[in-house]
């Protein structure tokens, strides 16, 4: 394996751990009481070496594509899709607020 391939390969496995890490936390949060939806969402920001940053999501239970770009969420996924929004939206020349 020459130096780009395990260099590709080390960030595919990289980012699929985060994946099951990220949503094993989600899923193990506590289970939702009588007449809750327990609808969950995980985001995690990691740094990506300089001013980049890697975004990482998971959801509980999975969105239900509803059609013309629809979704079916709990409020806390529907809370956790319009942050993911804004964080794809920023320009490049933007500073976030922190």
């Amino acid at each position: 394996m020459n130096d780009a391939e395990q260099s590709n390969a080390v960030g595919h496995w990289r980012e699929l751990a985060m994946t099951v890490l990220t949503a094993a936390r989600t899923a193990a949060g506590p289970e939702p009481s009588e007449g809750e939806s327990g609808g969950r969402a995980a985001i995690v920001l990691e740094d990506a070496g300089g001013d980049e940053i890697t975004v990482h999501a998971s959801f509980y239970p999975q969105l239900e594509d509803l059609g013309g770009g629809e979704v079916a969420a709990t409020p806390a996924q529907a809370t956790a899709l319009e942050l993911l929004e804004q964080l794809a939206g920023e320009g490049e020349d933007d500073e976030p607020d922190v």
